[in-house]
């Protein structure tokens, strides 16, 4: 998923890592246990690649990547990353009422 780091704060790194170490490494949508940085290197190639890991993203709810307070950010797992911005492209972002329940 392409992201405009021009759009993010100097320290996104750290926000995200807090944010992703917060929720356990987990998927907040589906519970998916994702690879922490350290473990890509000694993971086996294969695995990476199979459906038995997937890398932590963290979502901004309100879709404004200037806005970085923590109950803003959810860890989801990339595919689901990728699920809601497309349901968001075809049927328009959430009203904040909805925004809990992603």
């Amino acid at each position: 998923m392409p992201m405009n780091r021009s759009l993010y704060p100097p320290d996104w790194d750290a926000i995200a890592r807090a944010i992703k170490t917060a929720a356990n490494w987990q998927c907040r949508a589906c519970g998916k246990k994702c690879l922490r940085p350290h473990e890509v290197a000694a993971a086996h190639r294969a695995d990476i690649h199979s459906w038995a890991f997937f890398t932590l993203t963290v979502h901004h709810l309100d879709h404004n990547p200037g806005n970085n307070a923590p109950e803003n950010l959810i860890a989801l797992c990339a595919p689901c990353h990728r699920r809601i911005h497309a349901r968001d492209k075809r049927y328009g972002k959430p009203n904040p009422a909805q925004l809990s329940l992603i």
